[in-house]
């Protein structure tokens, strides 16, 4: 993988598939710092009816209102970035009332909205006509992760890159985490330097007050510093199918 490959995308229209509101600022937010002026970015929010919420002063307030709050941080990460934004209503793993647990171990085709999703996205590029999609690989198992991937894998005629979720990605040892990749069909397609907008990128998460604490930077840091390669401290990998 080289650093040098995120100067193929600059100048494409790219579509961002985010689970929820802060995946990809948490996941892939340097890739898209340094992409926002460069390129036509479109970031998807799938999953923005959601009752999860980390202050506790939040957690007495209902749905409705958590999910106003994390779409309210949503479009001003897409503010700042200057990218256009979508915003889509499905119910997240904690509005259909599965606990950690369970989230983390119920299959997505079990999942009574995934063909909801899949036909959403199938459409959604249909329409946009995007040269690139950037779609999370799932890392961790959360239910609503892999519900996106499998929608990902059903897109045709349009490159599809994956993105290590941040922070599940962080808890895995990292062999392990690349052995699941390739066992998945997955193959290493860019790692990109993010150290010139590291300090952004760390702000871009605090701006997600709802989700962010100082244990999520941590983990970002973590897995951001083990993945540099050459000269870059810190990075971030996309994968692509073998086939």
């Amino acid at each position: 993988m080289s650093s040098s490959s995120l100067a193929s995308m600059m100048g494409r229209r790219i579509l961002l598939l985010s689970p929820h509101a802060d995946d990809i600022a948490y996941s892939i937010g340097g890739i898209v710092a340094q992409l926002s002026m460069q390129a036509d970015i479109r970031l998807m929010t799938i999953f923005g009816h959601s009752g999860w919420v980390l202050p506790q002063a939040l957690c007495e307030k209902s749905v409705d209102a958590i999910s106003v709050e994390r779409e309210r941080e949503d479009r001003a990460y897409c503010a700042r970035r200057r990218i256009n934004y979508d915003h889509l209503s499905f119910p997240d793993s904690f509005v259909m009332g599965y606990d950690k647990e369970t989230e983390l171990s119920i299959s997505a085709t079990d999942d009574p909205r995934t063909e909801g999703v899949v036909n959403l996205i199938r459409n959604a590029v249909a329409h946009r006509v995007p040269q690139v999609v950037l779609a999370p690989c799932g890392l961790g198992g959360h239910v609503d992760h892999q519900i996106v991937r499998i929608a990902a894998d059903a897109l045709h005629h349009v490159e599809v890159l994956y993105y290590e979720d941040v922070p599940y990605s962080s808890n895995l040892p990292l062999p392990e985490l690349e052995r699941q990749l390739a066992v998945q069909g997955l193959t290493p397609a860019m790692t990109a330097d993010i150290e010139v907008v590291l300090e952004s990128k760390c702000e871009d998460m605090w701006g997600y007050r709802s989700q962010t604490s100082a244990s999520t930077i941590a983990e970002m840091l973590l897995h951001a510093g083990r993945v540099g390669i050459d000269t870059a401290r810190y990075a971030e990998r996309l994968w692509r199918r073998v086939n």
